[in-house]
């Protein structure tokens, strides 16, 4: 998940523009966004909260209701204007001609080509920032200083040319809807703006700040979770998160700076994208609604902030907002605690026209005249939200009833039963300060009983009529006495009568938590089912995997076993191959020596003994084998 905007290159080609430049994008109202310093963006915590959105009520839903970005939280994190003239009027399917005029380009597109978009390379290189990239070692700031560098060169510097001096803002501006403000799908830079920006003297007369939560509403009801980008100027969610939505992802550096998102500096994490979105859908999930920042801005004021007092008259208004094409309805009864009211159920559908309708490709569209209700309903500034709820219980029942069964809706129970306890002691301590009072009433009328008694006695015990000091001040006692206890019954019948509303608030919470107690127990005991039987089969398995073992070890220890008889039958084998040989080899030798002495009793002759000769032993025929090895000694008989 990345966000589409180009937040470094859009202020740097700011902060290149001169000095009469620059003043007249303050008249327009656009200054104090363009000097938000650059910081991190947070798509795990975007992400996670555009999945709450809702399509048909176009409000976030959490655990504890709607929540809603209203026109007062756009104009005190960004600064933008929320007053105005809608931001209204005709777009085209074909740009070519208005981008020739205004801007100096040809859109070069064909039949099949979009006509409305121009590329970004193509803006980039008008601004002097084409194949501008940060080096790996180069701060941020450093890196904008040196692109506005090259933007400053590109610009006229010369006011008196008026033709290119109006074209080089109407680029610049281009670049800051469409890679900041207005961002879109896609790598172009979308042209619907060109109409509006014809007559740059009424730019500063349009509610931007309106326009911006239209097209912030829009893109949440047409995202998909398949989507990898954010679009809008996502900065804005993000800082909203961190006032209603205290998650810890960011710390207060510039607690008096305005707008507000100049005030806070994200802190980076370096876990993978997955592991922080899963972190922070769980925490989510069980966010304690006790801790919810219902009113944020209750404490400030509006010093330095002229777009705030200019919008005021617009906050705590249903109204719906436009931005071209994009006309999106902003519901903000749906979240009255914003507005320190109490909450009611409201039944909304997602206004299907409205989505149809703006999605189409004709040539031309007059949005106020296709919209006529829509826009005069921006004209009369909307209408005032009011509740006649009594309570928000029924509220959060109605939220539990409808939106029960999805995922993000039932919390899990950790760390919150101490909050729990926490809040039934001060119950408790209040119920016990109300009987106290309630005695302290009862002994005050007591005392006044016994003294109007005491003055009776003594007035009927005297000789004559008391002096008029004395009866004087009787009378202021009495009078005072009776003021004070007018007093104390007041504020006794005033806190009775609130008292049992926020204990009746505080069972309907516990009830609710009882129920998800009731729910997270019941899966709990499906799951530890579940455990148990897992845990049986893989004590099953284990005990087959040792089975399996001493087979193993028996088949190992059996082969072992016959290699090594296998290994000794093979060594008797040789011993006897041996033995064989050397016979054969006596035999031989024995047969030759008949031969031999046959021979010579024939050639002298003389009788042989009777009966064979006898086999030579051992001994000789090891001195035999000897011998026939070194050969027959010099001088000797080789026979």
């Amino acid at each position: 998940m990345r966000p589409r905007t180009m937040w470094p290159l859009v202020v740097a080609a700011y902060q290149g523009l001169p000095d009469f430049q620059k003043e007249r994008v303050r008249e327009m109202g656009f200054s104090s966004i363009l000097e938000i310093e650059p910081f991190f963006i947070d798509p795990p915590l975007i992400q996670a909260v555009r999945e709450r959105w809702d399509r048909a009520s176009r409000a976030f839903l959490f655990p504890w209701g709607h929540m809603v970005p209203s026109l007062e939280d756009v104009a005190r994190i960004t600064g933008l204007r929320v007053d105005g003239e809608a931001v209204t009027g005709v777009t085209y399917a074909d740009y070519t001609d208005l981008a020739q005029d205004l801007l100096g380009w040809e859109l070069h597109g064909d039949d099949l080509g979009d006509r409305r978009v121009v590329g970004r390379v193509t803006l980039l290189g008008s601004l002097g920032l084409a194949k501008v990239r940060q080096r790996a070692d180069e701060p941020l700031p450093d890196f904008v200083e040196r692109a506005a560098g090259l933007a400053r060169a590109v610009y006229s510097q010369d006011r008196t040319a008026v033709e290119r001096v109006d074209r080089d803002l109407r680029r610049f501006l281009v670049f800051f809807f469409g890679k900041m403000l207005f961002t879109t799908k896609g790598d172009g830079i979308h042209c619907r703006f060109l109409e509006v920006l014809g007559d740059l003297g009424r730019v500063g007369r349009y509610a931007w700040g309106a326009a911006l939560l239209a097209h912030t509403f829009a893109d949440l009801s047409t995202a998909t979770r398949r989507e990898t980008t954010v679009g809008g100027f996502a900065s804005f969610l993000q800082v909203w998160s961190y006032h209603y939505l205290p998650l810890g992802r960011a710390t207060v550096v510039r607690p008096d700076a305005v707008p507000l998102a100049r005030r806070w500096l994200p802190l980076v994490s370096t876990t993978t994208y997955t592991f922080q979105l899963e972190v922070l859908r769980q925490h989510l999930r069980d966010f304690p609604a006790l801790l919810v920042v219902w009113e944020p801005y209750a404490d400030h004021g509006d010093a330095d902030q002229p777009w705030v007092v200019s919008g005021r008259p617009l906050f705590g208004r249903d109204i719906w907002v436009h931005c071209l094409n994009e006309i999106e309805p902003l519901r903000l009864r749906l979240a009255a605690r914003t507005l320190g009211l109490y909450q009611g159920w409201c039944e909304e559908t997602e206004p299907r026209r409205i989505g149809r309708k703006t999605r189409g490709k004709a040539k031309m569209v007059d949005w106020h005249a296709r919209f006529p209700e829509q826009y005069a309903d921006w004209q009369r500034g909307g209408q005032l939200v009011e509740s006649d709820a009594p309570d928000s219980i029924a509220y959060l029942r109605r939220i539990q009833e409808e939106y029960g069964h999805r995922d993000f809706i039932r919390p899990q129970r950790d760390g919150r039963n101490t909050l729990i306890d926490q809040l039934q002691g001060q119950l408790a301590s209040l119920e016990v300060q109300l009987i106290e009072a309630r005695a302290a009433l009862e002994t005050l009328r007591a005392v006044q009983l016994t003294g109007g008694r005491a003055d009776t006695a003594d007035a009927s015990s005297s000789r004559g009529a008391p002096a008029p000091e004395v009866a004087s001040l009787q009378q202021q006692l009495s009078t005072a006495m009776e003021r004070a206890e007018r007093d104390l019954l007041s504020r006794l019948t005033q806190r009775g009568s609130e008292l049992p509303r926020e204990v009746s608030e505080l069972q309907a919470l516990l009830s609710l938590e009882r129920r998800d107690l009731e729910r997270q127990q019941t899966r709990w005991e499906q799951e530890r089912s579940r455990w148990e039987l897992e845990r049986r089969e893989l004590a099953q398995q284990c005990v087959e995997a040792r089975t399996s073992q001493g087979v193993a070890e028996r088949l190992l220890k059996a082969s072992e076993e016959r290699y090594r008889r296998g290994r000794e039958r093979a060594r008797e084998q040789g011993r006897v191959s041996a033995y064989s040989e050397s016979i054969l080899a006596t035999s031989s030798q024995y047969e030759r020596n008949v031969r031999d002495a046959t021979a010579a009793q024939r050639s002298t002759g003389s009788r042989a003994p009777m009966g064979p000769p006898a086999l030579p032993t051992v001994a000789e025929q090891g001195e035999a084998e000897s011998s026939r090895q070194t050969g027959p000694t010099e001088g000797g008989d080789e026979s």
